[in-house]
């Protein structure tokens, strides 16, 4: 099975301002101070951030495997919720529900289930304790990935219902990690991009209302988190949720999500809303879906300007739907842009006067991007931490905030607000298909180091200035 090789924790844990960023008026640099927000990390085995007592959840999809060969690419017959009803003969189907390396709370974990059926844990995962629909297993990831097997079930009352519960104390009915409620407490605004669209580019894709991610889903890593879960979350913390709409979704899929939300959302908070996530970027699908449909729409016979000038009309469609179910008072519109192309973002707001249709312009707000690419992995592997630590505070942090006060300036000339939907550090090489272990040492080391901490007070210092105290969203809560 693939693993994911650890590359970098970051872990911000801030308090964020009670003001809320829209009511920032786009004026001239101030220095009021910015609300504080977070992206949640996806939810896949490999979390770090454990959100749920249940980690089956976020437990990894279903392999088919027989004796020694552990995939063998059979179809696996799942019914509606993803359990597995019978098996071919010799059939076995994994799933791992941590994965390799991850630093997992420590203790045994209970497995409750339904049905009848035999189950085997392997690697990091080893039963204590066996007993009926009840097992008491000890987890730990460092021996391997814990993976949980079926090796059979009785179709007529096949196993389900399959909940493995951390070792955490909770009150009955808690579904949220009582760690992870403290840790997200603070923060002003939640953003539910990795919960809705995957972890890895658009790995989830929803079209129609019947395609949903439910409650009673086996897990929630396939599907995306329920909307029901997402807006309890927010309750819970009396965050304002920023929605992240699946780039393919139908109106009817829209509207039925903002009825949802209509009607479970403590009234006292704001709805953030946009339009997918990063329709520039071309490793996602949206990229070029966004593309294709706005060639065939007509809006344009470049691909480029199809695509942001797409990325607008649906973004506006978007928002008349959940502006007609919840009212305007309560919706936050949102259109995203890239951070280093505000020529684009100057086109897109004043195309078709989408400024008026918008109540904030969101960019990206990363500092040491270019550390990672291919074209620095020499120079970068030379480095000490000090040498990147220079190269941080001199040339690429300043270089960011050149690109944040371009865009603020955009903002500024047609009267939005500039919020930022991402942002921090963004030391990786992997994500450009470099694992150089001496880069990943460097690196990790500079993110343990204390000076790490004053770049970040001086890029929210910065961005509270030269924003006009606009929102800004961190990536990611707890991320791997």
């Amino acid at each position: 099975m693939k693993q994911v090789r650890a590359v970098l924790f970051v872990c911000l844990l801030a308090v964020g301002s009670p003001n809320p960023a829209v009511h920032t008026t786009a004026t001239a640099a101030t220095a009021a101070r910015s609300p504080l927000g977070m992206n949640l990390s996806g939810i896949q085995s490999y979390t770090t951030a454990f959100p749920f007592l249940d980690v089956f959840k976020s437990s990894s999809s279903w392999v088919s495997g027989r004796g020694d060969v552990w995939d063998d690419g059979r179809r696996i017959d799942l019914d509606e919720a993803g359990w597995v009803r019978s098996l071919a003969p010799g059939q076995v189907v994994h799933t791992a529900f941590i994965a390799s390396g991850i630093r997992a709370p420590v203790g045994r974990y209970v497995v409750e289930y339904e049905g009848e059926g035999e189950i085997v844990y392997q690697e990091g995962a080893r039963i204590v304790v066996r007993g009926a629909g009840r097992d008491v297993i000890e987890v730990d990831p460092s021996q391997g990935n814990c993976y949980l097997d079926i090796v059979s079930v009785n179709p007529q009352n096949y196993l389900r219902n399959i909940r493995i519960h951390l070792p955490v104390q909770a009150p009955a009915g808690e579904i949220f990690n009582p760690v992870f409620l403290e840790r997200i407490a603070n923060f002003k605004t939640l953003r539910f991009m990795g919960w809705m669209l995957g972890d890895n580019p658009e790995q989830i894709s929803q079209r129609t209302w019947s395609e949903r991610p439910t409650l009673g889903d086996a897990r929630w890593s396939d599907r995306g988190v329920p909307v029901e879960i997402l807006i309890d979350l927010a309750n819970r913390v009396g965050a304002d949720p920023w929605f992240s709409m699946p780039h393919q979704a139908d109106d009817d899929y829209v509207r039925h999500f903002a009825e949802v939300v209509r009607d479970r959302l403590e009234p006292s908070l704001k709805v953030y809303v946009e339009h997918s996530n990063e329709v520039w970027n071309s490793t996602f699908s949206v990229y070029e879906y966004a593309s294709q449909r706005g060639l065939a729409l007509g809006l344009s016979t470049d691909p480029d300007e199809a695509r942001w000038r797409y990325h607008i009309q649906r973004s506006r469609e978007i928002f008349a739907i959940v502006e007609e179910v919840l009212g305007r008072d309560r919706l936050v519109r949102i259109l995203a842009a890239q951070e280093d192309g505000p020529y684009i973002a100057e086109q897109m707001l004043a195309y078709g006067e989408t400024a008026s249709h918008i109540d904030a312009l969101a960019i990206g707000a990363y500092f040491g991007v270019e550390l990672g690419l291919p074209e620095s992995q020499a120079r970068v592997r030379r480095m000490t931490v000090d040498d990147l630590f220079h190269e941080l505070e001199t040339v690429t942090l300043p270089a960011a905030m050149q690109s944040v006060s371009e865009n603020a300036a955009i903002a500024v000339r047609y009267g939005v607000p500039l919020v930022a939907y991402e942002g921090g550090q963004h030391l990786s090489s992997i994500m450009s298909g470099i694992d150089d272990p001496a880069i990943n040492a460097l690196f990790d080391a500079a993110n343990r180091d204390p000076r790490m901490g004053r770049l970040y007070t001086r890029l929210l210092e910065e961005w509270s200035t030269v924003s006009g105290g606009g929102l800004f969203l961190h990536l990611d809560e707890c991320g791997r």
